[in-house]
């Protein structure tokens, strides 16, 4: 099996479970609490492989695009993907604290959870090299509109939590609470960057690089 179609598996398995979660595991608010509190309960487990899965979606990718594409932006473009899929291993062997403890009671496993949960920066930088490719490689060319707009939507979004969590974080004292209803728009984020990943893999295989 090559590696784009191993991201692309991945990334469905990380939409379909991440949906389950929130169907077995009711004691999760989605409306303020995030995804990672789907691993304190007793389908913990399952949210593990959610994250595994969405690194390795992250990892074949940026391998793939690292040895077969030529342009430089495509290497910086998969070795950011490396980096974020690490986040999403180490996220998934460390669980994350309830959302709502304090910074000083914060577990060493808390700490390391926040701590790789940032890396997933690393994958919304790689869309801008990655999709400019899009634009340069005559074979990705035909698909350069739909990656734009991909792209696009991915970056409104980021920007978009930023701004949400901003202002409704300052308001609690950098806390999340009931009152910071921020939940839904993270998951969509990242649910989001499982579909860009998906797409970005799809267009791969129709322009015939090779795999």
């Amino acid at each position: 099996m090559n590696k784009l179609t191993v991201t692309k598996i991945s990334a469905i398995g990380f939409v379909v479970l991440l949906v389950i979660l929130h169907f077995i595991n009711t004691s999760v608010n989605p409306i303020w609490q995030p995804i990672s509190e789907y691993a304190l309960g007793n389908t913990g487990w399952l949210m593990q492989i959610v994250f595994f899965l969405l690194g390795i979606s992250f990892l074949t990718l940026g391998l793939y695009l690292i040895k077969y594409l030529p342009k430089i932006g495509s290497k910086i473009g998969g070795v950011l993907l490396v980096i974020a899929s690490l986040g999403n291993f180490l996220a998934g062997i460390f669980n994350t604290d309830p959302v709502d403890t304090l910074p000083k009671y914060m577990t060493m496993s808390g700490q390391i959870h926040n701590a790789a949960a940032g890396l997933l920066g690393f994958m919304i930088l790689a869309t801008v090299f990655i999709t400019y490719q899009f634009r340069k490689q005559e074979k990705l060319k035909p698909f350069r509109k739909n990656m734009f707009v991909f792209t696009i939507i991915l970056w409104g979004l980021e920007v978009a939590l930023i701004i949400v969590m901003g202002v409704y974080l300052s308001e609690t004292n950098g806390m999340i609470t009931p009152e910071t209803p921020i939940g839904w728009l993270g998951r969509i984020l990242i649910v989001f960057c499982a579909i860009w990943v998906w797409s970005c893999a799809h267009y791969l295989q129709k322009s015939n690089f090779k795999n």
